[in-house]
C-alpha cells in the first residue's frame, strides 16, 4: 500500500506516525501521573504527621521521667507544633477528642472552643469525622473543604488525623488538593509544549530528509558513470605500473641479496674483533696485575734504600766519633812524649810506647778519615739511587693508572664490539625479512597487473549497472527494469594474502547465471534493484 507514495511522504508519515504514539502514551500515562502526584502527597502529609506526633511522644515521655511537670509539657508541645511549618504555609493543628480545638496556628479564635458543629460548605461535621477515624482505625485520613491560610474560599483538602491518647489529643495536616492538580497540570502542559516541539522538529527532518536524499541520488548515479569511466582508464594504467613495478621489485631483490651477502661478512668480522678485544681485555687484565706488583716491589726498595740512608748517616757519625777519640789519643802521646823525655834515661822505655801509640793514633785518624770519604761517597751514591727509585716509582704508578685507563677502553671496546655483532646479526635478519617482502611484492605487482585487466572488463559491467540504476531511479527503457532481479553476481577480488587473485567472469560461454540487457549475473553480485529496493513510479513522483 505504502508502494503508491512518494518517500518524501512516506517519510513524513514515518514522523506523524512517531508523534502519534508519543501523544497515545502521553494520554494514557497523565492519569497515572497525576494519581501518582496525589499518592505521593497523602504519603508525605502522613510522614509530617508522624514527625510532629514524635514531639507529642518526646514530652509525654519527659512528664513520665518527671523532668517537668505535664501542664508545662503541654504547653511546650502546643507551642512547639503551633510554630512547625513546611512547605511554605502548609502546617499543622491539634484538638482532642471532644472534639474542641486545642491549637490552630491560623485560626486562634478556635482555640478552646467545641468543634462538633463546625461544617464545611457540603455539610460535613469535619472534626467529627477525625474524631471518628482516630477512634475506630488509631490514625487516617478525612477529607473536606477548608479555606488556605490568608483566604475565605474553601477548597478541597485531605488531612491525615493521628490520635495521642496519652492526652486524649489528635495532631493534623492536611493538602490541600487544588495545589496538586495546579502542579499535575503545570506538568501537563509542559509536556504538550514538548511534545509540539517534537512534532514540529520531526516534521521539519522529515521534510529535510526528504530532500538530502532525493538531491544526491542524481549526483551520485552522475558520479558512478564518471567513475566507470576512470576505472577503465586507470586499470591500464595500473596494468602498466603494476608491470613497472614487477620489474623494480625484481632489481631491488637482487641488490637485496648482495647487501644481505656483504652484512654477512660484515659481521663475520665484527665477531672476529669482538673476540680479539675480549683476548686484549683478558691481557690487560693480567698486565694490570703485573704493574700491581712492580709498584709493590718498587715501594719495598724504596723502603729499603731509605733503611740504607739512614744506616750510613749513623756509620758517619761512629768514624767522626772515631776520628775525635784519635786526636785526643794523639794528643795524650804527645804529652807523654813530653814527660818521658823530662824523666831522662829513665823515661825512654815510655818515650818509645808513647810514640808507637802516638802513630797509632795517626793512622787511627788517616783510616777514620779515609773510611769518611768512602761513607760520603756511599751516602751520595745512595741518595742518587732513592731519588732515582722514587721516580721510578712515580712512573710506575703513572704507568699503573694508564695501564687502568686502558683497561677500562678495552672492556668499553669488547662491549662496543660484542653489541655491533648483535647489531649487524639484527641488521642481517631484518634485511633477510625485506627480501622476502620485496619477492612477495613482486609476485604481488605481477598479480595487480593481472587483476587490472580484469578490472576492465568489470568497468564495462559497472556502467551497465548504472544503467539499470538510473532506470530504477528515473524510469524509463533501461536494459534490466522491470524484469526479474538478477542473482549473485561476484566482481573480481584479490585474495588477503596477496598470493593470487580470485575471479569469476561474466559474459563467458556456457556461465551459470542470468542475461539482462547484454549483462551477465552470475552467483554472489546483488543487482540494482535490491541494492534501493525502490519502484520506479515511486522514486519518479519523489
Amino acid at each position: 500500500m505504502l508502494a503508491r507514495f512518494k518517500l518524501s511522504t512516506r517519510i513524513l508519515l514515518l514522523g506523524i506516525t512517531f508523534v502519534a504514539c508519543f501523544s497515545l502514551i502521553f494520554t494514557y500515562l497523565y492519569p497515572k501521573i497525576k494519581q501518582t502526584m496525589i499518592d505521593a502527597k497523602y504519603v508525605k502529609t502522613r510522614h509530617v504527621v508522624e514527625t510532629a506526633w514524635g514531639l507529642l511522644d518526646y514530652y509525654a515521655k519527659q512528664v513520665k521521667a518527671n523532668a517537668m511537670p505535664l501542664e508545662q509539657a503541654r504547653r511546650q508541645s502546643i507551642e512547639a507544633i503551633r510554630n512547625l511549618r513546611y512547605e511554605g504555609d502548609d502546617y499543622f493543628w491539634i484538638n482532642d477528642m471532644e472534639p474542641r480545638m486545642i491549637m490552630h496556628p491560623f485560626k486562634s479564635e478556635l482555640d478552646g472552643k467545641p468543634l462538633s458543629d463546625n461544617k464545611d460548605p457540603n455539610g460535613k461535621r469535619l472534626f467529627v469525622a477525625m474524631v471518628e477515624m482516630v477512634r475506630s482505625n488509631g490514625a487516617g485520613f478525612v477529607d473536606y473543604y477548608w479555606p488556605k491560610p490568608g483566604h475565605t474560599q474553601p477548597v478541597p483538602k485531605i488531612s491525615y488525623v493521628k490520635g495521642f491518647p496519652e492526652w486524649g489529643w489528635i495532631i493534623g495536616s492536611g493538602i490541600y488538593l487544588d495545589d496538586v492538580l495546579k502542579e499535575a497540570n503545570r506538568i501537563f502542559y509542559i509536556i504538550l509544549t514538548v511534545v509540539c516541539i517534537v512534532a514540529v522538529g520531526g516534521f521539519s527532518l522529515a521534510y529535510l530528509m526528504a530532500r538530502s536524499i532525493s538531491r544526491p541520488i542524481d549526483h551520485i548515479i552522475g558520479e558512478l558513470n564518471s567513475g566507470a569511466d576512470q576505472v577503465a582508464s586507470a586499470s591500464l594504467q595500473i596494468s602498466s605500473a603494476s608491470q613497472q613495478l614487477a620489474e623494480g621489485a625484481s632489481e631491488q631483490a637482487a641488490s637485496i641479496e648482495e647487501t644481505s651477502a656483504s652484512i654477512e661478512e660484515m659481521s663475520s668480522i665484527t665477531r672476529q674483533n669482538a673476540e680479539n678485544a675480549a683476548q686484549a681485555d683478558q691481557l690487560m687484565t693480567r698486565v694490570q696485575l703485573i704493574v700491581a706488583q712492580a709498584l709493590e716491589t718498587m715501594g719495598r726498595l724504596t723502603e729499603s734504600m731509605g733503611d740504607i740512608s739512614r744506616a750510613s748517616d749513623e756509620t758517619q757519625k761512629i768514624i767522626k766519633g772515631i776520628d775525635e777519640i784519635a786526636f785526643q789519643t794523639n794528643l795524650l802521646a804527645l804529652n807523654a812524649a813530653v814527660e818521658a823525655a823530662r824523666a831522662g834515661e829513665a823515661g825512654a822505655g815510655f818515650a818509645i810506647v808513647a810514640e808507637e801509640v802516638r802513630n797509632l793514633a795517626m793512622r787511627s785518624a788517616e783510616a777514620a778519615k779515609n773510611t769518611t770519604s768512602l761513607i760520603d761517597g756511599t751516602a751520595k751514591t745512595i741518595k742518587g739511587g732513592s731519588e732515582l727509585v722514587q721516580r721510578s716509582s712515580d712512573e710506575f704508578s703513572e704507568v699503573a693508572s694508564s695501564v687502568s685507563k686502558v683497561g677500562q677502553l678495552v672492556a668499553e671496546i669488547t662491549g662496543a664490539s660484542r653489541e655491533q655483532a648483535q647489531g649487524i646479526e639484527q641488521i642481517s635478519t631484518a634485511v633477510n625479512e625485506v627480501d622476502k617482502v620485496v619477492q612477495q611484492n613482486a609476485a604481488n605487482a605481477e598479480e595487480c597487473a593481472s587483476g587490472s585487466e580484469e578490472m576492465n572488463s568489470q568497468a564495462i559491467q559497472m556502467k551497465q549497472f548504472v544503467e539499470d540504476l538510473t532506470a530504477l531511479v528515473k524510469g524509463g527503457g533501461a536494459n534490466g527494469v522491470g524484469k526479474k532481479p538478477v542473482e549473485n553476481f561476484k566482481i573480481a577480488s584479490v585474495s588477503a594474502s596477496g598470493k593470487g587473485l580470485s575471479r569469476k567472469k561474466a559474459a563467458s560461454p556456457g556461465a551459470k547465471g542470468k542475461e539482462k540487457g547484454g549483462v551477465t549475473y552470475s552467483k554472489g553480485q546483488e543487482p540494482p534493484a535490491l541494492v534501493i529496493p525502490l519502484d520506479v513510479d515511486g522514486m519518479r513522483t519523489f
